[in-house]
């Protein structure tokens, strides 16, 4: 008797231990999964029209568009600022971080992150003062051109004039003050980009030029270990496509300019 009666007493305490070995672990499995719910975007808020500090808020092209794509997915996100060139590291050293910053797909950049369907295509353009007479890439070979650091205009401006003639900026607004002030030749610009300086500044000085440099197409950056986040990001992207939301964004930023993706 008094053995059976051990044998209860060792049974009922196994289960109490079991349960509280339970608890424990749902408690340390679920602060994790609270916060993998909020997804961090990495960008550079000095690119209009895709992604600007307007008051204290963060806005754009991209950050409507993150915005749609986080509601269909399901999950929540807060941003992080950073400089453009840090962008891509940020999200190849972090599993919940994604990059949406104007970026455009490269094979280079596949090499640290995959990169969401692409979603619009920019392409790139030439700022040049309207009495230079520059009208092609062979015009501007060994001149002097202004870029934004570490973006496809930065590669572009090398094959047309070299490393020794290209000035780095943080940001494209201060590559155009420079060529304002007469300190380079050209500014080689995302189209979408450039049309909006060239609005804001209304400088007549300056001209816009297409020399058939090569087309950009911007994507979403993702963890290569996130392969989930990343199919939720196209199941959602391709959502807003059917529903004519890119369109909407092109008539807002754009007046309908922009090729969306298709």
């Amino acid at each position: 008797m008094k053995n059976k009666k051990l044998v209860a007493i060792i049974a009922v305490l196994l289960v109490a231990v079991i349960a509280v070995v339970a608890i424990v672990m749902n408690n340390k499995k679920g602060e994790p999964a609270a916060q993998d719910a909020v997804v961090i975007v990495a960008t550079n808020p000095e690119y209009p029209p895709f992604e600007y500090v307007e008051g204290e808020q963060t806005v754009g092209y991209d950050i409507d568009m993150f915005d749609a794509i986080a509601k269909k997915a399901g999950f929540e996100y807060q941003i992080e600022a950073m400089d453009f060139d840090a962008v891509t590291s940020a999200v190849a050293a972090n599993e919940n971080t994604v990059g949406l910053s104007g970026i455009s797909i490269t094979d280079e950049r596949k090499l640290s992150v995959n990169f969401s369907e692409g979603y619009i295509n920019a392409g790139l353009v030439v700022i040049v003062k309207a009495d230079s007479g520059y009208e092609t890439a062979d015009q501007l070979k060994g001149k002097k051109i202004g870029v934004q650091l570490g973006t496809t205009s930065d590669f572009a401006a090398e094959e047309i004039t070299g490393t020794e003639n290209v000035a780095q900026y943080k940001t494209f607004l201060n590559a155009i003050m420079d060529l304002q002030g007469n300190k380079v030749d050209a500014v080689i610009i995302d189209k979408p980009v450039g049309q909006a300086i060239m609005a804001s500044l209304k400088d007549d000085s300056l001209v816009m030029v297409d020399m058939g440099l090569q087309a950009d197409w911007y994507g979403i950056e993702v963890n290569k270990n996130n392969t989930e986040l990343l199919d939720k990001i196209n199941a959602a992207l391709a959502e807003l496509q059917q529903e004519g939301f890119f369109d909407e964004l092109a008539q807002k930023y754009f007046s309908g300019e922009e090729e969306a993706a298709e």
